[in-house]
């Protein structure tokens, strides 16, 4: 259940929360601050998972009734398995139906089986549906039965009205060996604004592997590498993700915090405040400023900072090693940038 959504119309405190723990936080005030719609959210809850696990358990989605469930999903995949074998059927679904990572099983596997006859991409900007927001994307999706031959299915982008669709400048065709070859890790749709740029892009990739194919078998001396290298992998290439914008969104602060924690914002650096000459706390026992993760006094009493061995004033003093953010670095005084 999208938390946002369900908000929306019930407390735009909650829908509008900057980030997922502000979010999480405010919710879990609720039942003191709202018994009746903490009440209705796990109501809503309750029925969103009980539908997920249905979806998940029942057997009849097997390529869409896994990971972020949705419902436009396994109405496609539902609507492919009640398809006679020799019909067709044609539907309007999010282009994410083909471009998005939890639906890869199922588009790959309509692409192999040859039952996808065409996908024409739209952009609402012309508000061919008034009440949807202009950004929104949809497709026009056909598919056919597993009885019926077809050629390479048919492809067209950022189309804002049908006239586009006759446009042939716009209309390329992809095969399943194309699409593999293209996005060997998905087997999702890559996505082209007109037939120039996917005949393009088809003739590179013929020439040219994708930097990770996973689907490759690391070689033997690879394994012993983590996995790294081999003909999948020549380069031996690692991904990683430091932050992730909503899991780790309360290792975040926003400007309004930090600016009430004593930060000032110089360049693109928050630092922290100089404390106040004329005030009589200041340097007499009063609240210090929180350390500037760019200053070598903020490894005082913790981590040391490393040496600057590019500066010339290293040495000079007998105070820490200076700061490149101060001209006065390496005068013998302990300064923050």
């Amino acid at each position: 259940m999208q938390e946002e959504e369900f908000f929306a119309s019930r407390d735009t405190a909650i829908a509008r929360a900057p980030n997922a723990a502000a979010r999480k936080r405010l919710i879990a005030d609720l039942p003191k601050t709202n018994p009746a719609l903490w009440h209705d959210y796990q109501r809503a809850l309750h029925g969103a998972e009980s539908t997920s696990r249905f979806l998940r358990g029942s057997g009849q989605y097997p390529l869409t009734g896994r990971g972020d469930i949705n419902t436009y999903s396994v109405f496609a995949e539902r609507v492919r398995a009640l398809l006679n074998p020799r019909g067709r059927a044609g539907i309007i679904v999010p282009t994410g139906i083909a471009t998005d990572a939890t639906n890869q099983f199922f588009f790959a596997d309509l692409v192999e089986k040859g039952q996808l006859a065409s996908l024409f991409d739209f952009e609402n900007r012309d508000k061919l549906f008034p009440a949807v927001d202009s950004r929104m994307k949809f497709c026009l999706l056909t598919l056919t039965g597993r009885n019926v031959s077809a050629s390479a299915p048919a492809f067209a982008f950022f189309a804002t009205r049908t006239e586009h669709l006759h446009d042939s400048r716009r209309v390329f065709s992809l095969t399943a060996e194309d699409i593999a070859r293209i996005n060997p890790n998905t087997r999702t749709l890559p996505v082209f604004r007109t037939r120039q740029d996917a005949d393009l892009t088809k003739a590179i990739y013929q020439r040219v592997p994708v930097l990770v194919n996973e689907n490759s078998p690391p070689s033997p001396k690879a394994l012993g590498e983590g996995g790294r290298g081999g003909e999948g992998n020549p380069w031996g290439v690692r991904f990683l993700r430091m932050l992730d914008m909503s899991n780790d969104s309360h290792l975040f602060r926003t400007r309004a915090e930090l600016e009430k924690q004593g930060y000032r914002l110089v360049g693109n650096v928050f630092v922290p405040s100089p404390p106040n000459p004329l005030s009589r706390a200041a340097g007499e026992g009063g609240e210090p400023s929180p350390p500037s993760p760019l200053s070598h006094a903020a490894g005082e009493g913790g981590e040391p900072s490393p040496p600057n061995h590019l500066s010339h004033a290293v040495g000079e003093g007998d105070g820490p090693p200076p700061s490149p953010l101060s001209h006065a670095a390496g005068r013998g005084r302990t300064l923050t940038p």
